[in-house]
């Protein structure tokens, strides 16, 4: 189920740490992209920016920005993974990487999330992978944009807009428990017909509907006001065959010119009002439970206090490294912020990772053909991580990459490979070839010795699109289990140093006891021996004198 019980809640450390909206990032030629940026919450020991990671995300069909879900009635119940939710719960999996949500550059018919600045594909996004699309160059300058566009933000504004939406955030947070202890009364009261109660109690569900529009996150514009969404028209809507049918058949997407033309229509009005406020900070908004992210450090901590969010052990650590180390400067992520040349992990879901198998398809293309290319070497090498999310789209192949040519070159690489999957993707009878494929692809890199991981979830479930989006946690659960057996091995090899060190200084001091008895009973030999002769000596003496 996606919703959640009542402990989940929408936590972010500071609202200075984002999740920020950077709208328009330009990349290679007229390409671009809206961005969703978080940054690291705890700081890294090292300065270098060689030192540094940036976490690339791709997302999949419907994930996009809250307010633009929250009118399609399609996506309304997946708002819990809108692409700055899905932002924070990498951040919380990833604390101390740059955080950097890649948006599709359009959402044809508010549903399939199209990629085409990497890799062309129709209007459902199925993709047309190409030996070079420059898909690789232009995250390259996404990231080098995105670099310089949020340093040349002042410092005074970010903490301005943070202070507003923080506010905004606090006030909603506030209706939310107002409306919540109303509906709690209001159950409590005996029903009858006629009373102003039972009218409450006969529209809940009204209610509960109108606090999902109130509780949208907030953003704020350039003179600091908070900006709430407008909402279409349902008129409108109702009228928009686009809106209305193009999700329930792909095979008519292609013969809706009327639909299509409409939404790149809208598409180009909503990108030109983007353009004219290219950055805005998404409020920390307390979500109601059917919208919001269950964190991995909540899930067993449904009954903590509502003004606070419920971190883990881990997580408080993480927190409390990172106040302790921004030097009083909220901001110190922004200190020697070269993106382009930190280490890279890219992670694809779902849709998103046709953007992958297309940068695959440029691996292959750039060290075959193009091997002297010095520059794309370098981004290539810092490229240490890809994870595949229950990869997958509407198409009847190349869902899973193959091609054993593609796979050597990707096994060369080096780079760590890791699967995570769920049985609707590969368990689907109606869709064999995402289950072949997908063996195919791992079995493939495990015979080439590539470095790949595999983990299926939910096996035991009934194959179902929940649990195809909840791999998203059990991905980022994964992951902090990794991280949290990685710290405790390195504090036992801490301990066993310690220890080590505390024996070898216990041997140290046995030896040099042990030398300084040697010594002393040599230095008492000495002296008896000096003894006895001068004992010997004096008997001669007496002697000859007789």
């Amino acid at each position: 189920m996606l919703g959640g019980g009542s402990g989940e809640r929408l936590c972010t450390p500071s609202t200075s740490a984002g999740p920020f909206r950077i709208f328009s990032v330009a990349g290679f030629q007229n390409r671009a992209n809206d961005i969703v940026y978080c940054p690291p919450i705890v700081r890294q020991q090292s300065q270098h920016v060689e030192d540094s990671t940036a976490i690339v995300y791709f997302g999949g069909d419907v994930q996009d920005f809250p307010e633009s879900m929250e009118t399609n009635r399609d996506s309304r119940g997946y708002m819990k993974y809108n692409l700055e939710n899905s932002a924070i719960l990498l951040r919380e999996a990833f604390p101390r990487s740059h955080i950097i949500v890649i948006r599709p550059v359009r959402m044809e018919f508010k549903t399939f999330s199209c990629f085409d600045n990497f890799v062309r594909g129709n209007n459902a996004g199925v993709p047309d992978h190409t030996p070079m699309n420059h898909a690789l160059q232009h995250l390259e300058k996404l990231l080098q944009n995105l670099s310089q566009r949020l340093i040349s933000i002042p410092e005074n504004e970010i903490l301005d807009q943070a202070a507003q939406a923080a506010a905004a955030a606090a006030a909603v947070q506030a209706a939310a428990a107002t409306a919540a202890l109303t509906l709690s009364n209001a159950t409590t009261v005996p029903s009858d017909s006629s009373s102003p109660l039972a009218a409450v109690n006969d529209n809940s569900q009204d209610m509960d509907i109108d606090i999902l529009q109130v509780q949208e996150n907030v953003t704020v514009d350039a003179d600091g006001e908070v900006v709430f969404p407008m909402l279409p028209d349902e008129a409108d809507e109702a009228a928009d065959p686009a809106t209305n049918n193009g999700g329930g058949n792909n095979g008519s997407i292609g013969s809706n010119d009327v639909g299509l033309n409409n939404h790149q229509d809208s598409n180009s009005q909503q990108q030109q009002q983007q353009e004219s406020s290219p950055i805005k900070i998404a409020a920390p908004v307390a979500l109601p439970a059917a919208n919001n992210v269950e964190h991995y450090n909540n899930l067993n901590n449904s009954n903590s206090s509502s003004t606070e969010c419920a971190t883990g052990q881990g997580q408080g650590q993480a927190r409390q490294t990172a106040t302790l180390t921004n030097d009083g400067n909220p901001l110190w992520w922004r200190e020697n912020l070269n993106l382009d040349k930190s280490k890279l992990v890219l992670i694809g879901f779902s849709k998103g990772c046709v953007v992958l198998n297309q940068f695959i398809y440029e691996f292959h293309y750039l060290k075959t053909l193009t091997p002297d290319d010095s520059s794309m070497c370098r981004l290539l090498s810092r490229i240490t991580d890809m994870y595949w999310l229950d990869g997958g789209h509407g198409g009847q192949k190349n869902t899973w990459i193959t091609s054993r040519s593609l796979l050597e070159t990707l096994t060369r690489m080096g780079m760590n490979i890791h699967v995570h999957l769920t049985p609707y993707q590969v368990q689907d009878d109606r869709r064999p070839w995402i289950r072949k494929e997908e063996k195919l692809f791992t079995e493939m890199l495990r015979r080439l010795s590539a470095p790949i991981t595999r983990h299926l979830h939910y096996d035991n479930q009934p194959a179902n699109l929940m649990t195809h989006f909840e791999v998203l946690q059990a991905f980022c659960q994964h992951v902090h289990a990794l991280n949290q057996q990685q710290l405790q091995q390195q504090q036992q090899q801490q301990q066993q140093q310690q220890q080590q060190g505390v024996t070898d200084q216990s041997a140290v001091a046995v030896a040099a006891a042990a030398a300084a008895a040697a010594a002393a009973a040599a230095a008492a030999a000495v002296s008896t021996v000096a003894t006895n002769n001068g004992s010997n000596n004096i008997l001669d003496a007496s002697e000859e004198a007789k």
